[in-house]
């Protein structure tokens, strides 16, 4: 994977040197044409400076044409044609003056730039060759001896090799510096272009989702975006897009190499003059599933604390949380809400007779008993020990008595239970008719128990 990666940035670099070297020759055809139209030395051979600017600039089209499949072979035999057709130029000109010079300079430029620097010193070599060559052929130095003329332009070009791979190895410097600091981010870093597709791209990427850097700039970013949050994605996309609204905090999932889906917390910004947006994502799936697993234990620990751990039945403090709710309720609507409390006849004797977990399962058997015998719209709770309380909206006096004595009925085991039952009369509090009640089911015992009495 690497090795192909690599390869296909030497081509991407092959592909802007070949258009560096077609810009080039394109210019040099330019400038022969220039230097024709203008006053020039009679001594230049007309036909054979065309000839050498046509070939340039069909040379330069070429390369324009062929620039993403041209090997480094061909371009370094490229740019050594040019500097040999410079030195044409400069013999049948007839006179060794400065105008063809300049491509010397571009020929350097590109080489300095593009190759490494004893590449380039290479080059120059080739050059500083064919130019002493034409030197020695041409008819006029225009006044200057062969070599004086040679050692400026020596100097000349050297110093913007020097200059020039100086600038070019700051300036690598510099972005293998970046490119380290975006590598070392555990934040996935990366840039896209208005179309929608990634350009640069960071290693957190690929430890996060598992795609290489290729797989990932080969779609747009939005396929592996879920089904279910795509609209809300290319929403925001189209928001920044557009208006250059900045995305802070954008959640969405992404589909991983394996298949599984990571969510995505983005942060990112429109960079107008470069039509890129530069992004960075986090990936916050553990996150979530750490929120998600505290809001589940937060139900449960809520659920817990409203129900009573032995029957399952709400406890106490569901009551203290129901009754001003329902007492409310039957207020607004004038609808009657009675209260009755059961308790379980000599229950601690069925302890002491059977044991603590007779005793428990005794409760659970009661509380299921009774449950199943209400209406939808009632509420049993265990009160406290063998107590439960039944709350009964919209029920008269006589339809929560009959509901009272069914519940007696089915109590199991062949266990009777004693009741108390009081119905709110709008003006006394909970606390009131809760105390009603208990004093009914006192005198329900008082009275020899398995009653019920309101």
């Amino acid at each position: 994977m690497a090795r192909a990666t690599n390869g296909k940035e030497a081509l991407r670099r092959s592909g802007s040197e070949a258009r560096a070297l077609g810009g080039l020759t394109v210019a040099a055809a330019g400038l022969v044409a220039l230097s024709l139209a203008l006053p020039h030395p009679e001594v230049a051979n007309l036909g054979a400076l065309v000839l050498v600017a046509v070939a340039m600039l069909a040379g330069g089209l070429l390369c324009f044409a062929f620039s993403r499949r041209l090997p480094s072979w061909a371009i370094h035999a490229i740019l050594a044609g040019i500097v040999a057709l410079t030195g044409l130029l400069i013999y049948e000109s007839g006179v060794a003056a400065g105008q063809y010079g300049a491509i010397f300079v571009w020929a350097m430029l590109i080489a300095s730039y593009f190759f490494p620097r004893w590449v380039a010193i290479a080059h120059l070599a080739w050059l500083l060759a064919v130019y002493a060559i034409v030197l020695a052929e041409v008819e006029s130095t225009a006044g200057f001896s062969v070599f004086t003329r040679w050692t400026f332009t020596a100097v000349s070009l050297v110093v913007v090799t020097a200059l020039t791979s100086e600038i070019v190895a700051r300036r690598t410097r510099a972005d293998q510096r970046a490119r380290s600091f975006f590598d070392l981010s555990h934040d996935m870093l990366c840039t896209a272009n208005m179309d929608g597709y990634f350009v640069e791209l960071n290693s957190a990427w690929e430890h996060s989702l598992g795609y290489g850097d290729e797989e990932m700039r080969s779609k747009p970013f939005v396929d592996l975006v879920h089904p279910d949050d795509r609209k809300r994605t290319e929403a925001e996309t189209a928001a920044l897009f557009d208006s250059g609204v900045e995305t802070v905090g954008f959640e969405n999932r992404y589909l991983a190499k394996d298949g599984s889906w990571h969510w995505l917390r983005w942060s990112s910004t429109l960079s107008a003059d470069e039509s890129l947006v530069y992004a960075r994502a986090t990936d916050v799936t553990e996150l979530k599933r750490i929120e998600s697993e505290r809001e589940d234990l937060l139900v449960e620990v809520k659920v817990l604390a409203a129900s009573d751990a032995l029957t399952g039945l709400p406890n106490r403090r569901t009551l203290d949380e129901q009754l001003p709710r329902e007492m409310a309720r039957a207020r607004r609507s004038s609808a009657s809400l009675c209260l009755a409390i059961l308790d379980i006849d000599f229950f601690k004797a069925y302890n002491d007779a059977h044991g603590h977990l007779a005793g428990d399962g005794m409760l659970r058997d009661c509380a299921e008993a009774w449950d199943s015998e209400l209406r939808g719209e009632d509420i049993i709770v265990r009160y406290g020990g063998e107590e439960f309380l039944v709350l009964l909206p919209g029920a008269s006096l006589e339809q929560a008595a009959e509901t009272v004595e069914r519940l007696r009925a089915v109590t199991p085991d062949g266990q009777t239970c004693s009741a108390g039952l009081a119905c709110w009369d709008f003006n006394e509090s909970a606390e009131d008719l809760l105390e009603r009640a208990d004093v009914a089911l006192y005198a329900a015992k008082d009275s020899g128990r398995d009653r019920l009495v309101f």
